[in-house]
């Protein structure tokens, strides 16, 4: 029996984040011949008291795109917590299989502590959870949930945007200004370096007006770059710092300075030094700690590229390891799924 044309001509797959732009969701759409769907703040920005608003536009734009799209899995992105609620929803009426790529603080941040419950409840109906560590994958193994660890990807230089080199060393200070990031402890160290470029990334606008204009000279924030220009900002930077109070964090930034084969600096905590060993600096997020392991990952820059290029294979094997058991178990459900279609 043919497959019906509507079937045929499906996307494979919609990833769905309620955010800007994740490099992880870009990339594990591509990965899995799909294509990523973003959905930034628009008009509410930030403010907290906007929130509830900018979740009921989310929802709408969420249901609404993937209508459109009719893909035969959908991916999506939490927290949020309301994201995957909202995927789950439309996956359920229009009977498709869903994957949710759970970032760890969804379950660890105070922020979204209160919603354990429902990601727990939410995680066991569906095909498969994607998670970053082993610790969370057995956590949500134990609440019933098809678990599966997922690397994050390792970007190339081909995938950066040139940036005009440097007149002076440079530190890149790699984040987003959450409020797990040091960032402040950050600028202090650039004071403790005047002769040191600092390029920190992310949004300005959720730091403190004094803290911003209490930078030293030597500090420049970048604001929110396009992807392919903060790869660029890496490449022209010395070292890279990526730094978090997050115990159970896994930054992203850390495999793209990895992936360029860039010296790295990173908080020591445990997950990372996990993942990391070997290949980066460690030190505790305060100030004369950060500024004296930037300085000595500037000076043994050579090594430290050396390293982190030897750590990408072992990267790149368990990334490809993941995505290939990842798509066994979208086109096994996909079967399923066709065959449940055809006979109905």
């Amino acid at each position: 029996m043919a497959r019906p044309d509507w079937i045929v001509n499906q996307p494979l797959l919609s990833a769905v984040a309620w955010t800007k732009f994740q490099g992880r969701t870009n990339a594990l759409a591509a990965a899995l011949g799909g294509q990523a769907r973003f959905f930034g703040d628009g008009f509410t920005g930030h403010r907290l008291a906007a929130r509830p608003l900018a979740y009921v536009m989310k929802s709408f734009q969420t249901w609404n795109t993937l209508s459109r799209d009719n893909p035969r899995t959908v991916l999506v992105i939490t927290p949020p917590v309301f994201a995957p609620l909202v995927a789950w929803l439309w996956c359920l009426v229009h009977r498709r299989p869903l994957v949710v790529d759970c970032h760890t603080g969804a379950f660890h941040s105070p922020k979204w502590v209160w919603a354990r419950p429902i990601h727990r409840w939410l995680l066991r109906r569906v095909r498969v959870v994607l998670l970053h560590t082993a610790e969370l994958e057995a956590l949500a193994g134990s609440w019933g949930a098809r678990a599966l660890m997922v690397p994050d990807d390792l970007p190339q230089a081909g995938d950066a945007q040139a940036v005009p080199p440097a007149e002076r060393r440079r530190v890149l200070i790699a984040g987003s200004m959450d409020s797990n990031e040091p960032v402040v402890e950050a600028i202090e160290a650039a004071r403790l370096l005047p002769d040191i470029e600092f390029h920190i990334t992310g949004d300005p606008e959720l730091l403190m007006a004094k803290v911003r204009s209490g930078a030293p000279r030597n500090v420049l924030f970048t604001g929110f770059l396009a992807y392919p220009l903060f790869l660029g900002e890496m490449l022209a930077a010395d070292v890279v710092g990526v730094f978090s109070t997050d115990p159970r964090i896994m930054n992203r930034a850390a495999f793209e300075a990895v992936g360029l084969g860039r010296s790295l600096v990173l908080s020591d905590l445990p997950a990372l030094k996990e993942r990391f060993d070997g290949a980066a600096l460690f030190c505790s997020n305060e100030p004369d700690a950060m500024a004296q392991t930037l300085l000595q990952g500037i000076r043994d820059r050579a090594e430290m590229e050396r390293r982190s290029v030897a750590l990408q294979a072992r990267l790149r094997a368990q990334r490809d390891e993941a995505i290939a058991r990842l798509q066994s178990i979208i086109d096994e459900e996909g079967v399923v799924m066709w065959r449940h279609l055809s006979a109905s």
